[in-house]
């Protein structure tokens, strides 16, 4: 455990202190998994920032094992890593080798000899490493390794390695790797090294097309291909916000088995939104092309990717499900399918406080015993898109002779279960647990303010899309709250857990404001804008130190 202290302590570090990812020479070809950390613009965007002020510093101080204490105070300075490192890329690795996984480092360093420097003192504490010289290409690396851990560097390069068994053979192949053997020769390499990113992880299934390619076949039926799908993310620290990107890439098989290009959509029915309040603190979206849903569910009769006991069997749950159907509402799935546009919005303000009552039996006084406490319920508004009125009025009707807990309040207006209101017009279906806004919209097919004019409004236009306000943090814990109304009003005393929750969710309102997110049928995006005068890596950063020095005085 120690030694993996001091490899992150290392790394954390040098982060904390290029042009060009050299070392991705290292990396080997059959990868499964790829990163890399911009360190010179990292570097330069943490200027402004004295780590040695931090409050970790100090939780250090009082947890941290003594032997790491003396080593950072002794070896890790800034002066030693400076001198020790070049600030430009740490790339990371994983492989599945030799039937287990493999992780790999790779560190940019000045030389061998500022390098074993400032390592020596940690690899003095392991006694359990073998010493090898004159390793590799040139026979330039000095490598020391065990069964789990090897350590190798020449004199530009640092290596890493963390494996269950042949650590030190691990380190010793990419040593004498060739040209055509390393991770340049991909298809994805050149595409996913962004420059201007700060960070980026890629994730590929073709180093393990061969090996399952042929299982999957001999014992499910699938006749598949797992090679050449594809998942980049990437991260970056601009000046107020923090982005996010993550890029997605199937073959041809996936596709044919998700489909999801063919009914993602991003049409949605803009009726709706002057059914949502113009307050709202959170507002998401969906749009799903219902109809292509479900010709795509249907065709997988037909899809030889999959086995034929497979493909018999859906058939065979395809036509009872459509017999079912017929059945209980007088209608088959694709009529079904065809009632809905697939849009809807949904959106949360910050509700009411209300006093409440908590009642606890003291069994010492043989008496009941009770307190005053205020709660709070978000209210929460959602509207579903209508395609076909005539059909959905034929449903709903079913839906009501057979028992269903709908109370009739006036014609399409509706309460269902307990405090949840529901209203029907023409191109959509309104729920929501606000009544007087149930009422607004009942009477005027609107509300008064509504978010017809949303101010993000060009960002619905993706498939998936959620908005969330800053000082989102306390609506999400009264939501939260909601299925566990008086957990934390108990007598006795207030949840550890529940405290932190309070606290992080006050640190997060302290430091970081709007967040976008949305997903379409190639992948994903966030913007997550940061609060006060200093760029979003040095908010981040000042964020998770007060929320470590939160945890640590929870614990104590």
């Amino acid at each position: 455990m120690k030694k993996c202290i001091y490899l992150l302590t290392i790394t954390f570090l040098f982060v904390s202190c290029g042009t060009k990812s050299e070392e991705a020479k290292y990396i080997p070809k059959h990868a499964i998994g790829v990163m890399y950390v911009n360190v010179k613009s990292l570097s330069e965007k943490s200027e402004g920032l004295n780590f040695k002020d931090l409050k970790v510093n100090s939780l250090m101080e009082d947890k941290a094992p003594k032997e790491l204490k003396d080593f950072m105070d002794e070896f890790m300075t800034s002066e030693n890593i400076n001198k020790t490192f070049r600030k430009e890329y740490i790339l990371g690795f994983m492989t599945y080798k030799r039937l287990t996984g493999v992780g790999g480092l790779i560190l940019p360093i000045n030389d061998a000899e500022s390098f074993e420097a400032l390592i020596q003192p940690m690899i003095d504490k392991m006694p359990s490493l073998e010493k090898e010289t004159n390793v590799g290409k040139d026979d330039a690396f000095t490598v020391y390794s065990n069964r789990e851990l090897a350590i190798g560097w020449n004199n530009n390069t640092a290596l890493l390695i963390g494996a269950n068994n042949y650590a030190g053979a691990e380190l010793k192949d990419l040593t004498t790797l060739d040209a055509s053997e390393t991770v340049l020769t991909t298809k994805y390499f050149n595409d996913f090294f962004d420059k201007g990113q700060d960070m980026g992880v890629h994730i590929t299934s073709t180093p393990l097309g061969d090996a399952f390619d042929g299982l999957l076949s001999m014992f499910a039926g699938l006749d598949i291909n797992l090679e050449d799908n594809n998942i980049a993310y990437y991260g970056s620290f601009e000046d107020d916000h923090i982005h996010t990107e993550t890029k997605l890439k199937l073959n041809k098989d996936i596709m044919s088995l998700s489909g999801y290009k063919d009914w993602m959509s991003t049409d949605y029915n803009r009726d709706m939104l002057e059914a949502l309040p113009k307050d709202a603190l959170l507002v998401g979206k969906l749009s799903i092309n219902i109809e292509n849903l479900h010709e795509h569910f249907y065709s997988l009769r037909d899809n030889k990717t999959l086995p034929i006991e497979a493909r018999e069997e859906l058939r065979n749950g395809l036509k009872k499900m459509d017999r079912d159907f017929n059945k209980e509402i007088g209608m088959d799935t694709k009529a079904f399918a065809k009632i809905f546009d697939g849009s809807a919005l949904f959106a949360l303000t910050e509700g009411q406080t209300v006093k409440d009552s908590v009642y606890n039996y003291n069994y010492y006084t043989d008496e009941e015993e009770y307190k005053i406490v205020e709660t709070k319920t978000p209210n929460m508004f959602g509207a579903i898109g209508i395609k076909d009125k005539a059909k959905f009025d034929r449903l709903f009707s079913k839906i009501k002779d057979q028992g269903a807990p709908i109370k009739e309040i006036s014609t399409n207006y509706y309460e269902v279960d307990r405090n949840t209101f529901m209203v029907i017009t023409d191109s959509f279906v309104f729920f929501t647990n606000h009544a007087n806004s149930a009422d607004e919209v009942k009477n005027n097919g609107k509300l008064a303010t509504n978010l017809s004019d949303f101010k993000h409004k060009d960002k619905l236009s993706h498939s998936i899309y959620l908005y969330t306000k800053e000082n989102i943090s306390n609506v999400v814990q009264d939501y939260s709250n909601m299925f566990n109304p008086y957990g934390r009003n108990n007598f006795y005393r207030v949840d550890d857990m529940d405290e932190f929750t309070e606290i992080s969710g006050k640190l997060y309102d302290k430091y970081f404001g709007e967040n976008h997110y949305y997903i379409d049928a190639d992948g994903a995006e966030s913007f997550t804008y940061t609060k006060g005068d200093k760029n979003s890596l040095v908010q981040t950063i000042l964020y998770g130190d007060e929320l470590a020095k939160a945890m640590s005085d929870l614990d104590n």
